[in-house]
């Protein structure tokens, strides 16, 4: 045990030892559960099962990962609330509750108070898609087009008040636009309805519209990032055209508020060495994932800082 962690020590090139004694010199000593609010075969679950294998080579136990899907993470982050602060049960969040938290009025879990962070493993924007024979070529022209027409034209999106819903809420709140919102509950309906032209456009991720992308049936206006994605740099961003916009949603792993601190930094940093492994790196690019570790300082006040910005939107999903 020794040997491996001298070996980790060396490879972050840290200069503090682990602490010498207390809980955190056991931990861990029996297996580590990732839970998540999705089902198997999803995005949270694949990234949870993809980080695994390098967590459990650095601390040395299982990691075992457990679906809890429902409700858009209320179950999986209901669930976190009721284990104890100690590393063996972890969350992986999405922004997804994040804005759940912020404006859901009768959310039973505040982001803010009922989690410790321990690092982001992955960033990723969404895009705005219309049909590849769309009159739109830019946003400008979207725009302009929403503007002749106001409340014509339409969008599609996945579930009133998730993260797709509130960033077209938000790109009207910061152009004026109108355009009708258009929920939809299975998402290879929604990008065969823009496709064809049904929905005039739909706030999306690139791994979703990926297909449609490659086979030429659907183009990406813009991007959601504040600069535009390495992933995809061909396309403009959103911050282009309406400057001060950005929407980059995020995986990582949380747990219960309580989380000591050397338990969470030692977390933090074999998620740390996970994402910096060029096979995961890989993995996650092929997802449409920008892999990207924190400190359990700087997750913290991302979420911070998104809570803030969805806040205001609250009254549009639960006027």
């Amino acid at each position: 045990m020794l040997t491996r962690r001298r070996g980790l020590l060396g490879s972050l090139a840290m200069t503090a030892a682990w602490p010498a004694a207390g809980h955190a010199q056991a931990w861990p000593n029996k297996p580590i559960r990732i839970v998540h609010g999705y089902g198997p075969g999803s995005n949270p679950d694949i990234i949870a099962r993809v980080i695994s294998p390098s967590l459990m080579t650095t601390l040395g136990q299982s990691v075992i990962v457990e679906p809890k899907p429902g409700a858009g993470e209320r179950i999986a982050a209901q669930y976190l609330m009721t284990q104890p602060p100690d590393g063996y049960t972890l969350y992986l969040i999405t922004g997804g509750a994040n804005v759940i938290s912020a404006t859901d009025p009768q959310a039973t879990f505040s982001t803010l108070k009922d989690f410790s962070y321990i690092s982001t493993i992955t960033l990723f924007p969404f895009a705005l898609f219309v049909a590849a024979n769309a009159p739109y070529k830019t946003l400008k022209d979207f725009i302009a087009a929403a503007r002749e027409r106001p409340g014509k034209l339409n969008y599609g999106h996945a579930g009133t008040g998730n993260t797709l819903h509130l960033a077209v809420e938000l790109l009207k709140s910061r152009t004026g636009i109108q355009i009708e919102p258009v929920a939809y509950k299975d998402q290879a309906q929604l990008i065969s309805d823009v496709i064809v032209g049904r929905l005039d456009a739909s706030i999306s991720t690139f791994t979703n519209f990926h297909s449609a992308l490659s086979s030429g049936q659907a183009r990406a206006l813009c991007v959601t990032s504040e600069q535009r994605w390495p992933l995809e740099p061909d396309v403009r961003t959103v911050a282009e055209d309406v400057p001060g916009y950005e929407v980059v949603s995020w995986l990582g792993l949380a747990a219960p508020a309580g989380l000591p601190a050397d338990i969470a930094n030692k977390l933090s940093d074999a998620v740390k060495i996970a994402v910096a492994m060029p096979e995961l790196q890989s993995r996650l690019r092929d997802m449409g994932n920008e892999a990207r570790a924190s400190t359990p300082e700087a997750f913290r006040a991302r979420v911070v800082a998104d809570y803030d910005k969805w806040k205001p939107l609250a009254k549009i999903v639960y006027p």
